[in-house]
């Protein structure tokens, strides 16, 4: 059950990223481009906790990093999608959240990468960090987000969660429950 968990995740992350790299910028939407591929981060954070989610963030953010028009600082995604995806995932500890405190969540986590990725990028000193534009992006990005997280997280929550169901509450060699 772990390697189709494993293969759900890793087709999951693909698609979000090609997405977001070929169909995306294509809408010419004001401000940031959506970013689909935080939102499915986000999406398996909440479904399955804070190390997974952590992990796929890593994961995801080294290969957005080393995605064709890769022209920032490698490492850069992976550490901003690390702590996306550890964030959400400590937010889905919680089942008994309403969806929309989540989807709002998302789009926080959404405007909070944006920053993120601005104040490592000018901590390294990356050229193309423009403070003037950041709260506009940030806005732009969690507004964008909270729109696809409406659609991503409940969908990828169901699939992760049908491959890996919650902990019955039961202990290891005991069974008088």
């Amino acid at each position: 059950m772990a390697f189709i968990r494993f293969l759900l995740v890793a087709v999951l992350l693909f698609t979000a990223l090609l997405l977001q790299l070929t169909v995306l910028p294509l809408f010419n939407l004001p401000g940031a481009t959506p970013d689909l591929l935080l939102v499915t981060v986000a999406a398996v954070g909440v479904a399955s906790g804070p190390v997974k989610g952590a992990g796929c963030g890593f994961v995801a953010g080294v290969a957005l990093d080393l995605a064709p028009p890769s022209t920032g600082i490698l490492g850069l995604s992976a550490v901003v999608l690390t702590v996306v995806g550890y964030l959400a995932g400590e937010l889905g500890e919680r089942r008994d959240r309403p969806a929309l405190n989540t989807i709002l969540a998302v789009a926080g986590l959404a405007g909070g990468a944006v920053v993120g990725y601005a104040m490592i990028g000018g901590i390294v000193s990356d050229p193309r960090v423009d403070w003037a534009r950041v709260p506009i992006l940030a806005l732009t990005s969690a507004l964008y987000a909270g729109v696809l997280a409406a659609f991503v997280v409940p969908g990828v929550g169901a699939m992760v969660r049908r491959l890996d169901p919650p902990d019955t509450g039961y202990e290891l060699g005991r069974y008088d429950r």
